[in-house]
């Protein structure tokens, strides 16, 4: 375990705020056409990979008008992409289990996180799933969600096996949530889960 963390944090985007981001209409064209949908799964992506192509995910709302450019925006539901301003403080030992992958948004070389893995952190016993009907909740799979602080291996960025597609940092040092923190980065936000 590399540093010492006393908080952990869920990961979200703040699409009331800030814009989000969308493979553009030929990258779609080109992954249903050769048969390889791009998946955020946990897998190393960075061999195989070549640029990939984001825009901006807008609508003719007047509501998504006044959406502002964020630093790190979220890429549907898969994963985040780090703005250009501040893909430096992440490009050089970010996180061993972090592959960071170049994307390109209007000319702009921006860059996705592709968090490897999934920590084998969740705690069932202080964790209260969300049953509707007799069935977890696809959307919100947890009323409470606990993590075992000792299972975490990478503080920086990880996914917890079982949490479904949310990404989770610490408070540790190098850490996505520290790095925001300190830098004013605008586009995610930090929820508190209980540490067990």
């Amino acid at each position: 375990m590399s540093e010492k963390f006393n908080k952990i944090y869920s990961v979200s985007a703040v699409p009331d705020e800030f814009l989000l981001l969308n493979e553009t209409g030929f990258e779609q064209t080109i992954q249903l056409s050769e048969g390889q949908l791009l998946l955020f799964d946990g897998t190393s992506m960075e061999v195989n990979w070549r640029t990939l192509g984001v825009e901006w995910l807008t609508e003719p709302s007047i509501a998504n008008q006044n959406l502002a450019k964020p630093d790190i925006a979220s890429l549907g539901t898969s994963t985040f992409v780090i703005s250009p301003e501040f893909s430096h403080l992440f490009l050089s030992g970010f996180g061993k289990n972090v592959e960071l992958l170049k994307c390109n948004l209007q000319g702009e070389q921006w860059f996705a996180f592709n968090v490897l893995g999934f920590e084998e952190a969740l705690n069932e016993e202080h964790s209260v799933r969300n049953i509707k009907n007799g069935k977890p909740s696809r959307i919100r799979r947890f009323k409470k969600m606990a993590l075992t602080k000792n299972a975490i291996e990478n503080p920086e960025l990880f996914r917890v096996r079982g949490a479904g597609l949310r990404y989770f940092t610490t408070n540790s040092i190098n850490s996505l949530y520290t790095i925001v923190k300190e830098h004013g980065i605008k586009g995610i936000s930090f929820n508190e889960i209980k540490v067990i």
